[in-house]
């Protein structure tokens, strides 16, 4: 038989009394514990819940990672590891670091961001960046080649494909944010300028943003992907960021060198203005 009864009983953990309530089975007693013990043990409960649902998260990004096509080496890229050093500089990375905080605003609007200038300047740098900040938000992204693109839909039109032109194209329509490198290196075809057109077009229908990086300036992008396609870039606030200057890849900065400059660079003192590559405009 099972008795349960009430007695004072003292915590020593805690140098506290409190009222137990003891279950007394033949020889033995089950004691609760003080109200001190109980609550640090739902406090583990919950770290411990935490800590697991936090593992969770990391191995789904990483898996979301994995499918996001990002090259392994700019899966770590993101703003504080870009040095900027120039003014110059300074605005790229103030302009993506808006886009890259305001996507939420870009999924209503679908402005789309050109990176483009001189190779090893920073421009995928700041693009994985700003995929990196939107999917530790629990968005999706996708970077590919252009060419990678453009094989992929031509793909089928091969005999058993197991999809059509207009499903590969809906797949990348239906990314959250996608990523277009290397526009110009593709052979500048009509063909593949009707392909890029049609899914630039189609994530703008769906207010879908595209960031393009390029090696051109903006008139040569322009012979690459055409009129159409530039204006739906430009649509909804699109942006064109020039980088000009010479090689990035030794501004990277290393775990122990990390920039200090993300509040300085919003004073009106380090606000540049640089050609926005549409017509000559002023950002």
């Amino acid at each position: 038989m099972v008795e349960t009864i009430e007695r004072i009983e003292k915590c020593e953990k805690h140098s506290i009394e409190y009222t137990a309530s003891v279950m007394v089975f033949r020889d033995r007693e089950i004691i609760t514990e003080c109200p001190e013990c109980q609550k640090e043990a739902n406090q583990k409960v919950i770290a411990d819940e935490l800590a697991e649902q936090k593992l969770h998260e990391r191995r789904l990004l990483a898996i979301d990672f994995e499918r996001s096509g990002i090259p392994p080496r700019y899966t770590t890229r993101n703003f504080d590891n870009f040095r900027a050093t120039t003014d110059e500089q300074k605005k790229a990375w103030r302009m993506a670091k808006d886009y890259a905080e305001t996507i939420s605003e870009k999924m209503q609007s679908g402005a789309g961001l050109i990176l483009a200038g001189k190779p090893g300047t920073g421009k995928t740098h700041l693009a994985c960046a700003v995929a990196n900040h939107y999917m530790h938000k629990g968005g999706n992204a996708l970077f590919i080649t252009v060419t990678a693109m453009i094989r992929r839909i031509r793909e089928t039109y091969q005999k058993g494909s197991n999809k059509t032109e207009q499903q590969a194209i809906n797949e990348l329509r239906n990314v959250d944010l996608l990523i277009i490198d290397e526009i110009g290196v593709q052979k500048g075809s009509e063909s593949e300028e009707h392909l890029l057109f049609e899914v630039i077009n189609e994530r703008y229908n769906h207010f879908r943003p595209t960031i393009l990086i390029s090696n051109l300036n903006a008139q040569e992008i322009k012979k690459f992907i055409g009129e159409r396609a530039l204006d739906r870039m430009r649509e909804g606030g699109g942006k064109f960021v020039s980088f000009d200057w010479d090689s990035y890849r030794s501004n990277v900065a290393g775990d122990d060198q990390l920039p200090n400059a993300d509040q300085a660079l919003y004073q009106s003192s380090n606000v540049v203005h640089v050609n926005d590559g549409w017509g000559g405009k002023r950002i």
